[in-house]
Parts: C-alpha cells; structure tokens; sequence
C-alpha cells in the first residue's frame, strides 16, 4: 500500500474550508450541430459511467492512530457518486464560471474517491461544459495534464469516450521508499534532516539563502522578505476565476532572441499586468513582485507530487519590459541552477516547511498569514493541437487551480494547439475584479510584442481568430466568474 511523502501528507493535513486543494479541468466543447447539448450530455454522461478509474483517481484516503496516513485502491467505487450532470438556464460564460467556483470550493469528502466530476449543458450559447476536481495530495499539475490529454482525442472522427480518471502512468520511486521518507519525517529528530544527506544540504540551502540575503552570493532568495504587502485581502473559502488566451508561436519567435522561454516571457507579462492593476487601485509600487513558481524535480522523486515551490522576485516597479524579462530570465535560470544543486528530498521537504508555516499561523492565531509571495505561477504545459471528445471541439481547456496558503492569487498556464491559456484563481477580498487582472494580461503582452519585436516587424501582433469572437473587453466582465 502505498505511502504518502511529505508534501502528499501536507495537502491533506494542513488544507481547510478557506484552503481547499482542489485542481482540475474547465472544458468547453462546442458540440456538433446535430447533436442537442442535452442529448450530447447524457449520452456523454453514460459513456464516462462505463469507464473504471485508474491510478491515482481509484485511490482513498485511509487515516490511521498508529500508521502515518496513506492511500489505497478503492475495491469497488460508485462511479455514480462522482459523475454528476448540470442543467443551468441559459447561463451566459461569467455564469458559468460562478457555478464553478461553486463547486469548486469545497472539500472534497475523503471517504470516496478524492475527485468529482459534473457534465453541464443548459448555456446560452449552446455549449457543454465540463469540469473535474481533484484532490492536489494525489496528483501534481503536470500529471494531471497528462491526464486531460489522454482523456482528449486527437482525431474529430473518434466517437470512442476515454475519462478524465483514467490511469495515468508516471514514474516514482517504490512504495517501499515513500514510506521510508515518511516514517523518517513523522520522527521528530528527522524533521529537518529526514537523512544525514538531506540534513547537511538542507543546511547549504539555508546557508545560501542567508548569503544571497546578504548580498554575499547568489541561489534562492529566503522565503517571507521583501514581499510588497498586496493581495492581502480576508481570508475566505469563496473564489473568483477569470481567464484570458495569449498566442503561443508569437511568443516563441519573441523570447528566442533574448534567450527567454515561454515561461520567462510569461511572467514577464504578468508582472506588468499585475503592476498595471495595482496602479490602477492607487497601488502604485517601485518595488518588485514576488512569485511562487512550481519546478518538476528529477526522476524518481517519491510522492504524488514529484515538484517543488520556489520563490523570486520579479522586476521593479519602474523597470522598461526588456529591464523586467531579462530580470526576470535571470532570476528563473539562477532558480533552476541552484535547485539542480539540491537533493530532490531536501528541496520537497523544504518546499513543505515553507508552505506550512503560513497555515499554521492562521490555524493557531486571529493574524494573516505570512506572505511568502505575490502570487503562485505554475505552467505545466498542455495539449498539442486541436482536441475533440465524442465529435465535439474542445474550445477550451482552462486550469482551475489552488490559492495556498501564503498567497491570494494563482494563474496556471495550459496551452491547447497554439494558444496558452491562463486561469486566475483567488479570493475576491484579496484580488477584486479579477477580470480586470485578465484583460490588462493581455494587454501586457501586446505591449510586450511591441517592445521586443525588430522594428521592421512591429505591427500588432496578430490573436487567434477564436479569441476576439469569444468576447470583447467590455463584455467579458467576469463579475460572475466571481464568488457570489
């Protein structure tokens, strides 16, 4: 049976009513005109009853006073209980997104399986929406994509049905082994340690850390300094989602001359959007931002969740957008250097104490939480190409995510064919008008393209036709994709 590592076992342990970690899938497929989007929905729904879940979406939480707690295989699961249909009423998009943050705000009930499904039809525009939950402690952001893109068909003329909680194959280290960290973690003397090993580089880590603070040597910067005090609104278990599209290619060809990944490039436009909205509330700051930002650890790493949760600061508040991407392409490429230098245990066991800490602060006290960024960053890649289920379009395929505890706001990235898609998670006090946050996301990254493309090149840059037809600015107001 296998073991929990600790990060899985943090998941479980520290998440609340206002910290739920809940991530998962909105899709949108576009039917076919033949096909009534409540017939298609049902029809769906029976298909997908038919489907047995597979690892991890087959396993239960089991809690025990004398073993550390563990997941195992759920003999026989009520499929019934998980896969749920929704007739809304002619629901427009921002009402759509409402009732997902509806559902995706509470815990999920640990004695089942530890996701949930709803097929929805009954929106304005003849669409059918789906959307899954999964529990964070059992599947990390880039399995779970890989997840999605079995679960979605390459080929418009495939009518077969594969399921979201399909097996999903992946790499990990023996059971065996997950126990072995957990049991070394759940003693008190190897809580910072967990192996001699472990122990003397987790003290290097800290060590770096205290001399980058100092000025004295780069590697990661220490966790809870010099973060700007915004997006600390009240704690709550409501969340608002907004979301916006930015084109993939042109973002390629972009980063390429200046050395800068897609993800560089990302960030990039996201710390000025979120600098833009920050002016615009009359909060106008010069220093920088700082993110979170998940990174994939080697093969072989134990646990459900094989990444760790970094932070770095963004550029300042002053800085031109060649100034803020070349800050920002150093500061990622000095992460990845220093976390290649790191034990793949020590790094996931420091990843957790970080993230405890936060949320053990607001379990035992009325203060807010430490802030250990601005905002969570995650970009696991996606889907290749254009995708269909049972002959339907996928229109969209958007991540709705996690707001952790340490931060109010969470923009994960998932591309689909040639657009990179970004959903925005957040608790409404901290982040009000989310929607805003997506339009100036966009915007940012016109005025990104502006400024690094050649001069002979520097026209607009070109969207995806499905963009703009899916709404304009004004009418894009996710008020709805609000909490209520």
């Amino acid at each position: 049976m296998p073991t929990l590592s600790a990060m899985d076992l943090a998941m479980f342990m520290l998440e609340s009513p206002e910290r739920p970690f809940n991530i998962g899938p909105l899709v949108l497929l576009r039917p076919s005109k033949a096909a009534a989007p409540a017939a298609f929905a049902d029809k769906l729904r029976d298909k997908l009853l038919k489907r047995p879940p597979g690892p991890p979406f087959n396993v239960q939480l089991k809690m025990s006073l004398l073993k550390a707690p563990a997941v195992e295989p759920m003999a026989r699961p009520e499929l019934k209980r998980h896969v749920h249909r929704l007739t809304l009423d002619g629901a427009s998009m921002p009402q759509l997104l409402e009732k997902v943050c509806e559902l995706h705000e509470p815990l999920l009930d640990r004695s089942g399986l530890l996701w949930q499904f709803w097929i929805i039809d009954g929106l304005a525009d003849g669409r059918v929406a789906l959307y899954g939950k999964v529990h964070h402690g059992i599947i990390d952001g880039r399995t779970f994509v890989k997840a999605v893109t079995q679960w979605l068909s390459t080929d418009a003329k495939d009518r077969s049905v594969r399921a979201m909680w399909d097996g999903v194959e992946r790499s990990s280290g023996s059971g065996r082994q997950r126990a072995g960290l957990v049991q070394q973690l759940m003693k008190g003397g190897a809580l910072l340690t967990g192996t001699l090993r472990s122990g003397v580089d987790m003290a290097g880590l800290l060590a770096e850390q205290g001399l980058r603070s100092a000025g004295l040597r780069k590697g990661l910067p220490l966790p809870f300094l010099k973060v700007p005090g915004v997006f600390e609104g009240k704690l709550s278990a409501k969340r608002s989602f907004a979301w916006c599209t930015l084109p993939l290619a042109p973002m390629k060809a972009l980063g390429k001359p200046h050395g800068a990944t897609v993800n560089d490039l990302l960030l990039t436009v996201l710390d000025m959007a979120m600098h833009g909205y920050l002016a615009e509330r009359g909060q106008a700051i010069t220093e920088p931002l700082v993110a979170d930002m998940p990174v994939a650890l080697a093969a072989g790493a134990k646990g459900s969740n094989q990444i760790a949760v970094l932070q770095f600061p963004l550029g300042a508040g002053d800085a031109t957008v060649l100034q803020r991407l070349q800050k920002i392409r150093a500061e990622t490429g000095q992460l990845k250097q220093s976390l290649g230098q790191r034990g793949s245990d020590t790094v996931m066991l420091y990843t957790t104490l970080v993230h405890a800490l936060p949320i053990l602060v607001e379990r035992v006290s009325d203060r807010a939480a430490p802030m250990h960024s601005n905002l969570l960053v995650s970009n696991p890649f996606g889907l290749e190409g254009q995708r269909w289920l049972m002959g339907a379009a996928v229109e969209l395929a958007l991540p709705v995510s996690v707001v952790a505890a340490g931060h109010k706001l969470n923009v994960t990235a998932v591309s689909l064919g040639e657009r990179l898609q970004l959903g925005f998670l957040a608790m409404p006090d901290a982040v009000p008008q989310l929607e805003r946050l997506a339009q100036l996301t966009e915007l940012a990254f016109d005025e990104l393209a502006a400024a690094l493309a050649p001069v002979e090149q520097r026209i607009p840059v070109s969207r995806v036709p499905a963009q703009r037809k899916r709404a304009t600015p004004k009418s894009r107001k996710n008020k709805a994709a609000l909490a209520a």
